[in-house]
């Protein structure tokens, strides 16, 4: 995470007495910590500041005390203000950024509330806490992130800022402990943590170097890491073996198309991969694509959602390709911040000369067949719903800023054949028989209200995707979406459902012609080739 330079601490003599006539006044007079009797003394070292009490407004600038109490906000101007506290602490608000004193004590503890902004912290005890709320919406529950950060020894560094809805911290001396809901850890020089909503933190090493007083982060409420399996180590080891880097985010896991599929050369592939948390602005989604025999990896592109689809300049082989997050800017990968995921393959392949087979497939003629259409990211608490029937009014279902996609249940004869997991398991037919296929239709005004990927399906695993509804996707009750699934068995149709569907208003997903801000949606659930 990018450190901002400021100037070194500069004292003049004036400031200096001032200074010291501060801290005599606490240490002789009144507590033994930053606070006062009726608030938090403070003097402003260098830049200028606004504070916030009670209605009023003041303008405090270097040179000049000022007493905070709960309630008290204060923002620092264009430039940035350094405030140094009674105990000694010192305090840099970089330009814009507000805190917001919660609570404080005579005995010299207080907390702060940290609104926007980053904060760089060098603190002379640990009675300081700064704490972030924000709150996000996933998949419509609303989840918060509740993130304090409090000086564990004396003499420590930290900054903090906020990054949309996530918090972030670096550690360069010393030691914090901090909490995200009920998740707690011990981050020590040199590492940084991510804490975003639900309760999570990420922890990974910065290569700072770590103090001899550094203790062991506690683990055991994070984000599980990757390390190496060192209880059988091959012949040729060293002997001196070393535990592989932490990260801060876990492996992405993939989505589709499942491993092993093949298409043919008028067929769109979508490679897709899950996206828990989102990104902060110099982090991205590297996809990693090679022919197979090759040596792995060439980097292909980096994105910031979901979804990668395949040029046509690949056609045609046989790839394999992995994902895994990094941080980088102007094109160039400055760190991995995630181990790659696994290695998933795919064909697409020119067409086959036909060659006379005896049939596997089930007879086609008089066998009963069924559909089930399995709409997901839906707004209910199940995040799917299921329709069965000749013509569906699914009524409304969807919210603007939700992921249009969904899979069908083919039922041939006595066998059901739904593709709905990344992978089948062991002995699940991975396909539909032949002759059997799925097409799909979407409503021109469905495609017209959805962005972030093309819409498609896969013939042979009954699964489809439309995109993101924008934020002028709701509907009117008579203007429904629709979707059309037809089973064919060679020319013949054997089945036809069409469901239709509205979308309702979200206020958080801005207004006309905005996108969403970020965090302010909810993420986007997967969607499944």
């Amino acid at each position: 995470m990018n450190n901002v330079q400021r100037p070194k601490l500069t004292i003049g003599l004036g400031m200096a007495v001032i200074i010291f006539i501060l801290l005599c006044t606490v240490a002789c007079g009144g507590g033994g910590g930053s606070s006062a009797k009726g608030g938090i003394n403070m003097v402003v070292v260098s830049g200028q500041a606004r504070i916030r009490s009670g209605g009023g407004n003041t303008l405090v600038v270097e040179g000049q005390e000022a007493v905070i109490t709960a309630g008290d906000q204060v923002t620092a101007d264009e430039t940035g203000v350094e405030l140094l506290l009674a105990d000694g602490s010192l305090l840099y608000l970089s330009p814009d950024t507000e805190l917001q004193v919660v609570t404080f004590s005579a005995e010299g503890t207080a907390r702060l509330s940290q609104l926007k902004g980053r904060l760089e912290v060098e603190a002379a005890s640990p009675l300081l806490t700064v704490e972030i709320s924000t709150s996000a919406s996933d998949a419509f529950v609303l989840k918060t992130l509740h993130f304090t950060a409090t000086p564990a020894v004396k003499d420590t560094s930290f900054q903090l800022w906020i990054d949309g809805v996530n918090a972030l911290m670096t550690v360069e001396a010393g030691e914090v402990n901090v909490t995200n809901d009920d998740r707690t850890a011990t981050i020590i020089a040199g590492d940084e943590v991510k804490a975003i909503p639900g309760g999570q933190l990420f922890v990974s090493q910065t290569g700072a170097p770590v103090g001899p007083t550094a203790v062991a982060v506690a683990t055991s409420d994070l984000i599980p890491t990757i390390t190496p399996d060192l209880s059988r180590p091959s012949p040729t080891a060293a002997a001196t073996a070393t535990v592989a880097p932490s990260y801060l985010y876990p492996a992405p896991g993939l989505v589709g198309p499942a491993d092993g599929s093949d298409f043919k050369a008028d067929e769109t592939i979508l490679l897709i991969w899950a996206t828990p948390t989102p990104l902060s602005e110099d982090e991205w989604y590297e996809i990693q694509l090679w022919r197979e025999g090759d040596v792995p990896y060439t980097v292909v592109d980096r994105v910031k959602e979901g979804t990668w689809k395949v040029e046509s300049r690949y056609y045609p082989g046989r790839y394999q390709w992995r994902i895994l997050i990094v941080r980088g800017q102007e094109g160039r990968k400055e760190k991995e911040l995630s181990p790659p995921s696994q290695t998933w393959g795919f064909g697409w392949l020119r067409p086959s000369v036909p060659v006379s087979t005896a049939p596997t497939s089930p007879p086609v003629s008089g066998t009963p067949v069924d559909l089930t259409v399995y709409l997901r990211g839906t707004n209910n608490a199940q995040g799917f719903a299921p329709f069965s029937g000749e013509q569906v009014n699914a009524g409304t279902i969807y919210s603007e800023g939700g992921t249009v996609y969904g899979d069908v249940a083919v039922r041939i004869g006595d066998t059901m054949y739904h593709f709905d997991k990344p992978e089948p398991a062991p002995g699940e037919p991975e396909q539909l028989p032949a002759p059997y296929r799925l097409e799909v239709k979407f409503s021109n005004s469905l495609i017209a209200a959805t962005e972030g990927v093309q819409p498609g399906f896969n013939p042979q695993k009954a699964q489809f995707w439309v995109g993101t509804l924008d934020c002028n996707s709701a509907t009117p009750s008579d203007k429904p979406y629709k979707i059309e699934i037809t089973l064919y068995a060679g020319g013949e149709t054997r089945k036809h459902t069409a469901v239709s569907f509205l979308v309702a208003d979200a206020p958080l997903c801005g207004g006309p012609g905005e996108e969403p801000e970020e965090g302010g949606g909810g993420e986007k659930p997967p969607v499944r080739p």
